[in-house]
Order: structure tokens, then sequence, then C-alpha cells
């Protein structure tokens, strides 16, 4: 199911940029997917034994870089030179994606346009992003590519290649370190987890494939990424027909460090490696720690949805819906000693910079709600800054990834 492009590759392509960039070696890092196709559609802690850590697989030798296809390429143009608090974000009214200083999450500086195919760009670093892009369908498997681009010089290559375009299909992370690409293909018949280096594409875990269902916004999720010190990746799904759907494993080889059969809505930390999740219907938020193991993360009952961690002061945000469906984003920092519900009606919660996250305005959408809640976004956005505890309204609609991510501060 699948063809992988060792990460050498992309990593000989993208020597000549490495040597220069702010970021010092240059190695592709973190995205999402383009549009992923929506599905038509246990559980006892269980750490593992450590084994002692095997050898990576010798590098596979290849001709050459490969290039990105017309049907899935991306490009830039910029107008001023990285800066140290960016985001791949969408202004409102804008029909492509840009790259902006968010130093100033208020009032964000463009610094690169992105035009090309209609994908979600992920910022990996201070002038890279990846992004994911497919030929396939859920009904017939066609060529799924990961790209790279960097945004300054123009140079791009693909990092993995397969047959794929199921549901979750091109759901990926980078290590903080850039030197790891952590990677879901899916079709059919199954869904695959891989991990790429330059020592090889593994394949460290194979899933049942997804069965047509509906889905429950605030009850499923799917979330793959590295802890901030890049020891494991985690991916957490409620989609597959079998397989745990909590995986934590160690980057060094793939093995497994720690499953659940139920898990959702997970996020690692600031800093360090601890998972965050919950059961499904759970209000009880546990946390995987790989030096203590498992504990309730927090003794208020919060059936959080989609928690996020920021980049540098060991705050987590999350949406919480009331019985009737309206939604309040919470704050949960340093341990549970600041934070807590924040006024208004906001859901969605993602961050811009260490201070401040971007969330959604929502208004009763009845009778129009469709499979969510009574309550949906109505367009408007603001910004959020937990050093003054003051929202402002944003010209912003959309976050598709930031730099630094933890790990990288």
């Amino acid at each position: 199911m699948r063809n992988g492009v060792v990460l050498l590759l992309v990593l000989s392509a993208l020597a000549a940029i490495a040597a220069c960039t702010a970021n010092g070696p240059l190695t592709p890092a973190s995205s999402p997917a383009a549009k992923r196709p929506t599905p038509t559609p246990v559980s006892s802690p269980s750490p593992s034994p450590s084994p002692t850590p095997s050898p990576s697989a010798s590098p596979t030798a290849e001709p050459s870089p490969v290039v990105v296809p017309a049907w899935a390429a991306l490009h830039a143009s910029c107008v001023g030179p990285p800066t140290a608090e960016e985001a791949v974000l969408q202004l409102q009214g804008a029909a492509t994606p840009v790259l902006a200083d968010v130093a100033n999450a208020k009032a964000p500086r463009t610094l690169c346009g992105i035009s090309g195919g209609n994908f979600q760009p992920e910022l990996v670093t201070q002038t890279m992003i990846s992004w994911y892009a497919t030929q396939g369908r859920v009904d017939s498997p066609g060529t799924s590519v990961i790209a790279v681009l960097d945004l300054f010089t123009g140079t791009s290559t693909v990092a993995a290649t397969w047959s794929g375009g199921g549901f979750m299909d091109g759901l990926h992370a980078w290590s903080p370190d850039r030197g790891f690409l952590a990677y879901v293909a899916s079709d059919q018949s199954s869904v695959t987890l891989h991990l790429l280096s330059g020592g090889g594409d593994r394949v460290v875990a194979t899933l049942g494939a997804v069965p047509g269902r509906g889905v429950n916004p605030n009850e499923d999720d799917s979330y793959l990424g590295f802890s901030p010190d890049g020891a494991y990746f985690a991916l957490v799904q409620t989609f597959t027909g079998s397989g745990d759907q909590l995986q934590v494993r160690r980057t060094i080889d793939g093995t497994l460090a720690f499953s659940l059969s139920r898990a959702t809505m997970a996020t690692w930390g600031s800093s360090g490696s601890k998972l965050y999740y919950r059961m499904p219907g759970s209000s009880v938020v546990q946390v995987w720690d790989s030096s203590a193991g498992v504990s309730q993360a927090f003794g208020q009952p919060a059936m959080w949805i989609r928690p996020r961690a920021d980049a540098g002061d060991d705050y987590l945000t999350f949406t919480v819906r009331d019985s009737v469906g309206t939604p309040h984003v919470w704050l949960y920092g340093h341990s549970g000693r600041s934070g807590g519900q924040l006024p208004n009606v906001r859901s969605s919660a993602l961050w811009l910079n260490s201070t401040t996250f971007l969330y959604l305005e929502e208004a009763p959408c009845s009778p129009n709600c469709g499979i969510g809640p009574a309550w949906q976004p109505d367009g408007k956005t603001f910004t959020f800054d937990i050093g003054v505890q003051a929202e402002a309204a944003s010209k912003i609609s959309q976050v598709y990834g930031a730099w630094p991510r933890p790990g990288q501060t």
C-alpha cells in the first residue's frame, strides 16, 4: 500500500539551503493534510515493557529526489525575511493562505503568499511548509504524496508517496528536530502508520479500514504528533474498524510504549513527554507520562474537545460544551495553578504564538445545524492574549500551523 521515499532524499535535496537558514540544518518537519475525505459513513492503561531499541534500517539508495507533481504543487512569493514568531494562516475573505509574522497576533504581517492547489500547508520551520495531496478517493485508491517547500528559495520535493485516498490518509507530523516523519496511509483495505527517517520508511502499525458511519464532532477525532522532547509519537483516533485507538510509540524505532483500546481528544503537553487524553463519552482527562505512567490530569470534570498546548508557557486550551451545546474555551496552565473558563461563546482555540491564540465565535444554528451541535461558528474570530487576559476581534479566519511548536523553543 505504500512506496515511501526515504527522508534522506529530502535532506539531500535541501542541503544547499540548510546551512544558511535561521534554523540551522534544515530537515522538513510538521504538517496536517490536504482536505481529507469524510467517512460516509477495552480500555485499561497497559504500559509496555521497554525493549532495547533496535538499530534503524540501512538507508535506501535512490537515484534522485522526487519532483512534486504539478497537481500536488504549491508555490510561494515572499516580501520579507523569516521572523521569530510565524504562522501559516488564512485571512478573512482571502482565497489562499499566507505565511505571517504573528509576534503581534492582533495585527499579523504577511511575509509570503502561498498559491497552488486547495491544500492545507503546515508550518514546519521559519522557512519550510509541508502538505498532503492525493488523486485517490475513499472508493478508488490513487497516488498520495506529502510534499515540502522552502518558501524563501522555492526548493520543493516529495517526502513520501503511496497509493491511498481513504479517510485519515495523509495525516502526518514531524519530530521537533525535523529528523522523523510519522504519517498515515489509508485505503479500502487498511490504515497503516508509518515512521520515515534517513534509515527508511517502516510500517509500525496496521489497523482496520475505516467503516462507513456518521461522525460526532464532540467525540470523534484524529490526532498524530510527536512529544516536545522528540522521544515519542502518538496516534489517537476513533475511526478505524480495529486496532488500539491510542498508540504511543518510541521515535527511535517505532516500538510500542503505551496503548489503549479506546481514547479520544488527545494532545501532547508543552514540554517533555506527557500525553493528555480522555475516553469517548467521559469527562475525566487523563495523562500518560513517560516517567510516571498514567494518572488523572486534573480534578475538575471536563469533556474537552480538541485540546492544544502552547509552545512556551505550559498552557492547554480546549473547548467544553454544556448540555445544550453552548461552547466555552478553557485555559489550564501550570498544573492547574492558573486558567479557567473564559467568557463569551467561543470554540476551537489554536495557538498563534506562546501567549496568544485564535478562537471562533459561535451562534445558534437551528434549524440548519446538520450533524453538528446546536451552536456553530458564525464566521467571526477573535484573538485572546493570556498575558493581559483580553480578547480582540481578528481578521484571521483559520490557522494551519505556527512556529515555533512545542519542543522548538
